[in-house]
């Protein structure tokens, strides 16, 4: 019986992840770093065109990928994400714990209300069992760092507390 739901939960999820909630923060593809960039060969360049040169712009250029992390001490490509992509996927999650925490009154696992949420928002994964299972695991963690504010809150004194 849970297997032919979760079939029919599974069916659902493939027809709406095309237009999944984590698709609205992706880069479009013109805007896209190209493959073939390496993060060693712009840092090098920008530091041989501030010596040829002497053009205190290249070093700008070189200080804004180190200060907004674009780029490791090696100087490789970090994972990126823009800022209104970051603060968005920040809400999105606590919106998306929201949403599981309410199922959780109306269904008797959390396996399960991580499966209707997934099939119903259509959340990205290469698998449904995948998106369950990522879901899963956010609102674990969210639980985890609610219990651990919250915690912080009581020990720790504020100025309220005078």
């Amino acid at each position: 019986m849970a297997e032919k739901y979760f079939a029919e939960l599974e069916g659902r999820w493939r027809q709406s992840r095309k237009t999944g909630p984590e698709s609205m923060f992706s880069v479009p593809p013109e805007l896209q770093r190209p493959k073939a960039l390496r993060g060693p060969d712009l840092a090098r360049e920008l530091v041989r065109l501030v010596v040829l040169t002497g053009d205190v712009r290249f070093e700008d250029a070189f200080l804004a990928l180190v200060q907004h992390r674009i780029i490791d001490r090696n100087y490789n490509f970090l994972p990126w994400d823009w800022p209104a992509a970051r603060q968005g996927k920040k809400e999105l999650n606590l919106v998306i714990c929201a949403g599981i925490h309410e199922l959780r009154s109306l269904c008797p696992s959390l396996r399960r209300a991580c499966a209707e949420l997934a099939a119903f928002i259509g959340w990205e994964a290469a698998t449904f069992e995948g998106a369950v299972k990522d879901l899963e695991l956010r609102y674990r963690r969210h639980l985890k760092t609610a219990k651990l504010e919250k915690s912080c809150r009581s020990i720790i004194p504020t100025t309220a507390d005078n």
